[in-house]
């Protein structure tokens, strides 16, 4: 218990040991700079269902390993303070990737600030050796250390058109 909470003051002071914001890039939902790659006319990312229903993929943002929820309900893409700091450590995001400061309306109805940052390459990985890439997406940070990593409409709308195929748990792009 001692060691958690050390653990959480740490990446506390971690997060607000910065209080200087860098310079802005672009608006959050320019979608301009997102592109998607794929090496394939099929791919087929596995899934599962959360007990609430969402779909869980196994991503890699910044290639560096994560599980994320599929949620359509989420206009952005969002990151817990959790994942943030371990991707700071990784070394794979940096105040160069700050885009700017949003606010978003949670699922308890409740308002909050967010920074947003970028995300280079978002990796979905499909069966055998078929993939997805989504390049400079635009993730909200949450405060939180236990929010969900959610990925929302901001790339869900860029993607290929795509089916859920419940019987055998993967979302089956069409990329032709």
């Amino acid at each position: 218990m001692k060691k958690s909470l050390l653990l959480i003051a740490g990446i506390l002071v971690l997060i607000s040991c910065n209080n200087q914001k860098p310079t802005p890039r672009k608006p959050i939902m320019s979608s301009t700079e997102l592109s998607v790659k794929s090496n394939g006319e099929k791919i087929c990312v596995p899934f599962r269902r959360t007990p609430s229903g969402l779909a869980e993929v196994q991503v890699s943002l910044n290639g560096v390993p994560f599980n994320m929820w599929w949620d359509t309900g989420a206009s952005v893409t969002s990151i817990s303070a959790l994942e943030f700091v371990k991707l700071r450590k990784e070394g794979v995001i940096s105040n160069r990737d700050y885009v700017q400061t949003i606010t978003t309306s949670i699922a308890d109805g409740s308002q909050v600030s967010e920074d947003v940052y970028l995300i280079r390459e978002l990796y979905l990985k499909g069966e055998g050796d078929k993939y997805l890439v989504i390049y400079n997406v635009h993730a909200a940070v949450s405060e939180s250390l236990t929010a969900p990593l959610l990925i929302g409409q901001n790339v869900i709308q860029e993607l290929p058109q795509h089916t859920f195929n419940e019987q055998n748990s993967v979302i089956e792009f069409n990329t032709y």
